[in-house]
């Protein structure tokens, strides 16, 4: 799965190449299940969540052609595709104001690429998932603990962020407590 990733977003790095995009002047940050599954190998995806950021050479009905669906073999469904999510906005989600800073930059060795590509935190990709809630937004948040996301850390963080959400702060502080007592390591 991780190939099919990488090969998706080279393919819109290629687009604006094309187009003459200068290095670095457009960034990807990725969440969702497909960051899930870069950190822990845990959980695959069949959608890619990806906020694109600064990607001004080309039009919309490009970047989707670009990032047209991806065929692979999973050990475990077989054949199956990878679509980019064209509905995936992290507007909505609470995220910490420094998830963009403390991104893992995925393609440092290629500076002059147009696309540099961002791999969201465990703890912001956790706290990402306190907004939406459902059964497997909690499964994937106690998965990152189980794969060195500190409780302690995530509850701190999450709290900051929870102040300036879009969403409700006693329903997202609500979240956060449920999924922390919740887990059972």
């Amino acid at each position: 799965m991780a190939k099919a990733i990488f090969e998706m977003v080279e393919n819109l790095e290629d687009l604006l190449k094309e187009k003459g995009a200068e290095p670095g002047s457009s960034r990807a940050f990725i969440f969702g299940g497909c960051a899930l599954h870069l950190h822990t190998k845990a959980r695959g995806s069949s959608d890619l969540d990806m906020e694109l950021e600064a990607i001004r050479s080309v039009t919309r009905d490009e970047i989707v052609m670009a990032l047209d669906d991806v065929f692979y073999d999973d050990p475990a469904e077989g054949s199956t595709s990878l679509v980019y999510d064209l509905t995936f906005s992290p507007t909505l989600a609470p995220l910490h104001e420094d998830y963009q800073e403390d991104a893992i930059w995925l393609n440092h060795y290629e500076k002059d690429s147009p696309l540099y590509i961002y791999l969201v935190q465990k703890i912001d990709l956790a706290i990402s998932k306190l907004g939406r809630f459902g059964d497997q937004d909690i499964e994937d948040i106690h998965t990152l603990f189980d794969h060195g996301l500190d409780i302690e850390e995530f509850r701190k963080r999450a709290t900051e962020a929870i102040k300036y959400a879009v969403a409700p702060e006693a329903r997202l502080t609500g979240n956060l407590n449920q999924v922390i007592n919740l887990y059972k390591p």
